[in-house]
C-alpha cells in the first residue's frame, strides 16, 4: 500500500475516533447539566410564616412530611404581637409567602390580607362544629385548622404557692406576703386586650352579641373598673408586656402568671416540677371565660402561582390534617387536636396538667372569626388607652362603640 494512502486512512481513523470521543464527552456533559437542572427545578419550595409561640408543633409536621416528599419548606417565625400588621402591610405590597399560620380570628380580615378561599375537598376528617365555624365566613372556607385552644390559663410557681387561688379575692388578700418578699403576686400582658376580655365575661359582657358589636355596656364599665383596680392594688404590673411578664415568672419574680396554652411547653421546660397549672380565678365568685380559637394554615392569593406548586400546597394541606400528625403534635406539645373523635378520647383519659387544660377549654367562649371581631379588638385597644390616660369608664365604653361603628361604616363604603 502506498504510504500516502496509508497515511490518509490513519488520519481518517484518528479523526473518527476523536469525533466519537468528543461527542461522548459532550453528551455526558449535557446529561450532567440536565440531571442537575432537573434536580434543582423539580424540588418545589414552600415558604411559611408562623406566629405561634410554640415552634415545635409546626416543625414536627414539616419534618415528617419532608421525610417522604422531595420538597424544601422554610419557616419564618414572626412575633405574635406584630404578625397581623406584618401580613396586612405585606399584602399591600404583594410580598406574602406561600402559606401563613395564624389565629382563626385573623380570617375576618381575609380581604385585606388577600387570602384565597379553600375548596371543601381540601378538608379531611370530621371537625367539631366550633372548629369548622372558626374557618367559615361568607359561605366559604379560609383556613385549614391545625390545632385548637389558644386560650388563657393560670400558671403558678409551686415554690411560692401550695394551693392555687380560685378567686382573685384570695390573691388580693395574699398579695402582701408576696410583695414583702419583692415578688409580684401576678403577671400577664396587661395592655393586651386578649387578657382583658375574660374579665369582661365575668360581668356578663362580650364584644360580639348575635353577630353585632356590643361595647357600650354596663358590663364593659364594670370590667374596666375592676381590671384597673387590680393594677392599682399592686396585684399586677400594668407596665409589663408579654416578654416581661413571662420572664418575671420564669425567673421567680412573680408567683402567678396568666398565659396561654401555647406557653405550657416553654414554661415546663424552664420551671420543671415547680410549674403548677390551674383554672383562671373567679372574680368575686363569678367565672371568667377566656376566648378560644384555632390556629390555621391560610393561603395568600397569588395569580402567578404555578399549577405544580398549587398541587404541592394542596397535598401538604391534606397531610397536616392527618390523625397521625395530630397525635404526634399533641404528644410532644400538649396542643389540642382538631379531630373531634381524638379530642374526646384524650379528654376521657386526661389527668394532671392535661386535665386542667381540657377543663379550662370547656370554660372558654369561641372567638368569632369575623370582621366585626377584628374591628372590636382595635376599638377596645384604643379605648383602653384613653381609660389609662384618665378617661372615665363610662366615657371609654361609649368611645369604644363609636370607634367600632365608625370603622365598620368606613369599611362598608370602601
Amino acid at each position: 500500500m502506498p504510504y500516502k494512502i496509508y497515511q490518509k486512512i490513519c488520519l481518517d481513523m484518528i479523526k473518527k475516533i476523536s469525533n466519537n470521543l468528543l461527542n461522548t464527552i459532550h453528551f455526558s456533559f449535557l446529561l450532567l447539566i440536565l440531571f442537575f437542572s432537573k434536580t434543582t427545578l423539580a424540588i418545589p419550595t414552600l415558604t411559611i410564616w408562623s406566629s405561634h409561640q410554640n415552634r415545635d408543633f409546626l416543625t414536627l409536621v414539616i419534618d415528617k412530611y419532608k421525610k417522604n416528599h422531595d420538597v424544601n419548606i422554610s419557616v419564618i417565625q414572626l412575633d405574635p404581637s406584630e404578625v397581623k400588621a406584618e401580613i396586612l402591610l405585606s399584602a399591600q405590597g404583594g410580598r406574602l409567602p406561600d402559606l401563613i399560620v395564624i389565629p382563626s380570628d385573623f380570617l375576618g380580615l381575609h380581604k385585606m390580607m388577600n387570602l384565597s378561599s379553600i375548596p371543601q375537598d381540601w378538608y379531611g376528617g370530621k371537625l367539631s362544629p366550633e372548629v369548622k365555624a372558626s374557618v367559615e365566613l361568607d359561605g366559604k372556607y379560609w383556613g385549614i385548622p391545625l390545632i385548637q385552644g389558644n386560650f388563657l390559663l393560670l400558671y403558678y410557681n409551686k415554690k411560692y404557692v401550695r394551693q392555687p387561688a380560685t378567686d382573685f379575692r384570695n390573691i388580693i388578700l395574699e398579695k402582701k406576703q408576696f410583695l414583702d418578699k419583692n415578688i409580684m403576686p401576678m403577671g400577664w400582658n396587661y395592655n393586651d386586650m386578649y387578657y382583658f376580655v375574660p374579665f369582661l365575661s365575668a360581668f356578663n359582657g362580650w364584644p360580639i352579641v348575635d353577630g353585632k358589636i356590643k361595647l357600650n355596656t354596663l358590663a364593659m364599665v364594670e370590667a374596666l373598673k375592676y381590671y384597673h383596680s387590680l393594677a392599682d392594688q399592686g396585684v399586677v404590673n400594668r407596665d409589663c408586656d408579654y416578654r416581661c411578664s413571662q420572664l418575671d415568672f420564669i425567673k421567680g419574680r412573680s408567683a402567678y402568671s396568666i398565659n396561654g396554652d401555647w406557653a405550657y411547653n416553654d414554661l415546663k421546660m424552664m420551671l420543671g416540677d415547680n410549674l403548677g397549672v390551674a383554672l383562671l380565678p373567679k372574680v368575686d365568685g363569678k367565672i371568667i371565660y377566656p376566648m378560644s380559637s384555632t390556629f390555621v394554615l391560610a393561603f395568600p392569593r397569588d395569580s402567578e402561582r404555578s399549577k405544580e406548586k398549587l398541587q404541592v400546597i394542596k397535598h401538604f394541606s391534606k397531610f397536616v390534617q392527618q390523625l397521625s400528625n395530630q397525635k404526634v403534635v399533641y404528644s410532644k406539645t400538649h396542643l389540642l387536636p382538631i379531630s373531634a373523635a381524638y379530642y374526646k378520647q384524650l379528654k376521657a383519659r386526661a389527668d394532671g396538667d392535661d386535665l386542667v387544660m381540657f377543663n379550662q377549654m370547656a370554660l372558654t367562649k369561641s372567638m368569632p372569626s369575623t370582621m366585626n371581631m377584628a374591628i372590636s379588638w382595635q376599638a377596645i385597644a384604643i379605648g383602653f388607652q384613653h381609660y389609662q390616660a384618665g378617661a372615665t369608664a363610662t366615657y371609654t365604653a361609649e368611645y369604644m362603640q363609636k370607634m367600632a361603628i365608625k370603622q365598620l361604616q368606613y369599611l362598608d363604603n370602601h
